[in-house]
């Protein structure tokens, strides 16, 4: 069976608010990289979106997620992983496509134990910077 990796670029988003579960997912040094997951409240095993924020590399964080776009993934279906990852200038692109890897591979790993998601059925998708992280993506994972 072949596995497709779905690749979505978002406009802009602001705070927003839901309910959530935070999960670290990697640690550099002192510095803990988490992951915020919001899904509804059941046992359904559920696709997921693997959200990347944006902020020109430079800020931003997980939080940035708009809550009307989070509840219409929710309202689709979706489970959805908001992440962290080290920003600039502070870290260099390569460490920052490192913090995205080591994400989607923690979230593939598991996503399916901690928060009941299908690993074959991940979207990635990403606002401003985080577009164009997520067009890295597409070059850095493989399914």
């Amino acid at each position: 069976m072949r596995r497709a990796l779905l690749l979505v670029t978002f406009g802009a988003a602001i705070l927003g608010a839901a309910e959530k579960k935070t999960y670290t997912y990697k640690t550099v040094g002192d510095l803990v990289i988490q992951a915020d997951v919001y899904r509804p409240d059941d046992d359904v095993v559920r696709p997921a979106i693997f959200w990347i924020h944006g902020g020109a590399l430079i800020m931003g964080q997980r939080g940035n997620l708009r809550a009307e776009q989070l509840n219409r993934y929710l309202d689709a279906g979706f489970a959805v992983v908001s992440i962290d990852y080290r920003l600039a200038p502070e870290t260099k692109l390569p460490e920052i496509l490192e913090d995205i890897q080591d994400a989607w591979r923690w979230v593939r790993a598991e996503g399916p134990k901690l928060f009941r998601i299908d690993p074959d059925r991940i979207a990635v998708v990403g606002h401003s910077a985080g577009g164009y992280l997520t067009l890295a993506a597409g070059y850095l994972f493989r399914p």
